[in-house]
C-alpha cells in the first residue's frame, strides 16, 4: 500500500477492490435511539477509509405488530445487506443494542456459508447495565444541565417508560396516532420516539437473557471506562477471540465531540485492517467526486 506526503497509508477508492464491483462497506447497527445525528456525523467522517451503510430497524407501527424482537431486527438487518451487497465479506459495527444485532446477523451469515470480516462491538455488554439509582440520576441531571438532553425529553421518556411498564404500549401510540393524525405534533413525535427506544430496549434486555451460540469468530470491543465489569464485557462467552481497545468518553457521547476525534482513529484502523493489501489498491476504480 502507498502512502501519502503525511507518512500515512494511501487509502484507495471506495470501489477500488481489485477484480471486483463490491465495494468497501461498514454496516453500522445503530442503538435503540436509532440513527440520529452523531452516529451521521461519525458514518461521514469514516467515508476515507470505507463507506459507511447505516441500517434501519422496524419502526413502532411494526414493532407492536409483532417485529418486537432481537431476532426481528437481525432478519430486518440481513434483507438490508443483501440489497446493499449481495455477495462478499460482511463487516459489520454496532453500538450498544447493535452491537448484540450485530451479533445476531453474523451468526446468520455465518450459519448461511457468508463469511464475516469484521465484527466491530461499540461499547456493548452482554452482562447488563449496573449502573446503581444515585448514579442515573445524577448522570441525568448532568445531562440536563449541559443542554445534551432537554427536560421536556426526559418527561416524555418517563411517560413511555412508565406506559410500557404497565403493558399499555399499543393503547399509547393509538392515542398518540390518532392526536396527530391531522397535524404533526412535536410533543406526540418525541413520545413515539422515546416509546421506541423503550421497545426496543425490552428486546435488548430479553435477548440478554436468552442462551447463545460461541461463534468461530473473533470480535473488536471499543469499550468506554465501565466500573465493576470483567474486561470483555462478556463478550468472551461468545466469541472465539475479543480485541479489547479502550476509548474516550461515556456510552452516549462515543462518537460525538471531543471523544470522536480520539475514538475514530482507533475505529478507522481496525476496520482498515480488515482489508487485504488488494483491496487497498489505489486506481482500479474511482467513485465520481
Amino acid at each position: 500500500m502507498g502512502k501519502d506526503p503525511a507518512g500515512t497509508p494511501a487509502v484507495a477508492p471506495l470501489s477500488s477492490v481489485t477484480g471486483t464491483d463490491t465495494p468497501r462497506i461498514l454496516f453500522l447497527l445503530p442503538g435503540s435511539v436509532g440513527y440520529g445525528p452523531s452516529l451521521a456525523g461519525f458514518a461521514a467522517a469514516m467515508g476515507k477509509v470505507t463507506r459507511v451503510v447505516p441500517i434501519k430497524y422496524p419502526g413502532l407501527r411494526l414493532i407492536l405488530n409483532g417485529q418486537n424482537t432481537l431476532a426481528a431486527m437481525a432478519a430486518d438487518a440481513i434483507q438490508q445487506i443483501g440489497r446493499t451487497q449481495p455477495s462478499g465479506d460482511v463487516r459489520l459495527l454496532g453500538h450498544s443494542l447493535g452491537g448484540a444485532v450485530a451479533y445476531e446477523v453474523a451468526r446468520r451469515l455465518l450459519s448461511a456459508g457468508r463469511p464475516v470480516r469484521f465484527l466491530g462491538l461499540l461499547d456493548t455488554s452482554l452482562e447488563g447495565e449496573r449502573s446503581k439509582y444515585r448514579e442515573i440520576i445524577t448522570r441525568t441531571f448532568r445531562r440536563i444541565r449541559t443542554n445534551r438532553v432537554a427536560a421536556s425529553r426526559m418527561a416524555c421518556r418517563a411517560l413511555a417508560k412508565g406506559t410500557a411498564a404497565m403493558g399499555h404500549e399499543a393503547r399509547l401510540a393509538g392515542m398518540l396516532e390518532r392526536y396527530t393524525k391531522e397535524q404533526f405534533n412535536a410533543t406526540c413525535f418525541r413520545i413515539q420516539l422515546e416509546l421506541q427506544e423503550v421497545l426496543r430496549a425490552r428486546a435488548f434486555f430479553a435477548w440478554l437473557a436468552e442462551p447463545k451460540q460461541q461463534l468461530p469468530l473473533a470480535g473488536t470491543l471499543f469499550r468506554c471506562k465501565r466500573e465493576g465489569m470483567t474486561r470483555e464485557l462478556g463478550w468472551d462467552s461468545v466469541l472465539a477471540g475479543v480485541e479489547v481497545i479502550p476509548i474516550a468518553g461515556g456510552h452516549l457521547d462515543l462518537v460525538m465531540e471531543p471523544h470522536l476525534s480520539a475514538n475514530r482513529p482507533l475505529i478507522e484502523q481496525a476496520v482498515a485492517q480488515s482489508y487485504s493489501s488488494a483491496e487497498f489498491r489505489v486506481g482500479e476504480r474511482r467513485l465520481p467526486t
